[in-house]
């Protein structure tokens, strides 16, 4: 910060100000010639000054004669107050936000067929954390491989725990694995976060050898599928998200008869 102006204050209050600072206490004609505020502005300035609790004003004497706060004073006072003001916007936001976001999914369109796609490990992991982040019902994700860019021991509890948010919002989670990726994943998640979430509803965790590929089926409708390097079939190529029911629907139903096979895990 430069001036007291990056704290809320006007041009001429923060002159006055200062002008009262060299001064020490002075009438609103000596902070006026001192500070270069016109005459007609200063009292203006110094009201402000007084509202903010900047100056201390003697006012058994004509003319009046005003003194500032400590410099430590006055600024610990501008930024509780700006806090204050934020806080108040931020508690603002936070109500009218799911009014917004209610009005923007009215105006939705929910039968356009979509796709968009991410190319690298980067780029892949938060293409997939920002569509499991807007999941609203249900969230589905198989995974019977692994690639050699995808650091499980850092990624796998992120990602654990974008689904323990999701699930907190009352999102039903279903993960179907292999047991080599379940071995994996048991071996880098903590086993306290593990156990939790398999506590929590809704979430379900099964073991199956009958998948293929890793997808994740967000709401039914919306698909994230990784694919894989043609030319290094264990490395990660990218992510595609495709909002396409038809396919989505081809997808669950093929989840499904996995799923009704697949061996139930209670604890690990």
């Amino acid at each position: 910060m430069e001036s007291l102006r990056d704290l809320g204050l006007s041009s001429y209050e923060d002159r006055a100000y200062r002008a009262l600072l060299a001064l020490g206490t002075g009438t609103a004609a000596a902070a006026a010639e001192e500070s270069g505020v016109p005459k007609g502005r200063i009292y203006d300035a110094l009201g402000g000054l007084e509202s903010r609790g900047l100056v201390r004003v003697q006012t058994d004497r004509e003319p009046k004669r005003y003194a500032p706060v400590e410099p430590a004073v006055a600024v610990d006072r501008l930024v509780e107050a700006k806090r204050r003001e934020l806080r108040q916007r931020i508690e603002t936001y936070e109500s009218g936000k799911s009014e917004l976001i209610d009005r923007l999914a009215d105006a939705e369109a929910t039968d356009d067929e979509f796709w968009t796609a991410a190319v690298g490990a980067d780029d892949s992991l938060d293409l997939l954390f920002e569509r499991i982040d807007a999941a609203e019902e249900s969230i589905v994700v198989v995974a019977t491989d692994v690639s050699a860019q995808f650091d499980v021991d850092r990624e796998g509890p992120e990602l654990l725990d974008r689904l323990l948010a999701a699930i907190r919002s009352g999102v039903d989670v279903s993960v179907l694995l292999s047991p080599g990726v379940f071995d994996d994943a048991r071996a880098a998640v903590d086993e306290d976060r593990a156990t939790l979430t398999i506590a929590q509803g809704p979430f379900e965790l099964r073991i199956t050898e009958d998948a293929y590929g890793n997808f994740y089926l967000i709401d039914g409708e919306e698909v994230c599928l990784e694919v894989a390097d043609p030319l290094a079939p264990d490395r990660l190529f990218g992510m595609l998200d495709l909002r396409d029911r038809g396919f989505a629907a081809r997808v669950r139903d093929g989840f499904e008869a996995a799923w009704a096979n697949a061996a139930v895990v209670d604890e690990v």
